[in-house]
C-alpha cells in the first residue's frame, strides 16, 4: 500500500502538479516578502504624522515620501493613491487655516481630513499585518 502511494506520487502525471504547487508556494513567499517590504516603506513614510497636530510642511513631506514609493502590490498602490489625495487636501486646508482670511468651517475641514488620514493609516497598518 505504501509502495503504491509512493509510485503514484512519482508517476509521470503526478510530477507536474507537485512542481506547479511548489512553484506557486515559492512565488507566494516571494510576493509576501515584497509586500512586506513595501508595507514597511509605506508605514515608515506615514510615521511623522503619528504625533500631534500636523503642519502643512510635515504633511507635504509625507506626501512626497509616499509618492516616491513604487508599489507592486495593487492594493497598497490604491491605499497610497487615496492617502496622497487626502494629504493634498489636508495640506491645502492647513495652509488656508493659517491665513488671516480663512473662511468659516476651515478648522472643521482640517479636523475631518486629519481624522480621515488617521483612519487610512490604521487601515493600511491592518492590511499590512495580514
Amino acid at each position: 500500500m505504501i509502495a503504491r502511494s509512493i509510485r503514484s506520487v512519482f508517476a509521470p502525471g503526478a510530477i507536474l502538479p507537485i512542481a506547479l504547487s511548489g512553484a506557486f508556494f515559492v512565488a507566494l513567499v516571494a510576493c509576501n516578502a515584497e509586500r512586506k517590504e513595501e508595507c514597511d516603506k509605506f508605514l515608515a513614510a506615514m510615521k511623522p504624522l503619528d504625533q500631534g497636530a500636523p503642519t502643512p510642511e510635515a504633511v507635504d513631506r509625507v506626501e512626497g515620501a509616499v509618492g516616491a514609493i513604487q508599489f507592486q502590490d495593487q492594493a497598497l498602490g490604491v491605499f497610497a493613491k487615496n492617502y496622497r489625495a487626502t494629504l493634498t487636501v489636508l495640506s491645502n486646508t492647513l495652509k488656508l487655516a493659517a491665513s488671516p482670511t480663512a473662511p468659516d468651517g476651515t478648522n472643521d475641514v482640517v479636523k475631518a481630513k486629519a481624522k480621515e488620514e488617521r483612519t487610512q493609516r490604521e487601515d493600511t497598518a491592518r492590511y499590512c499585518a495580514q
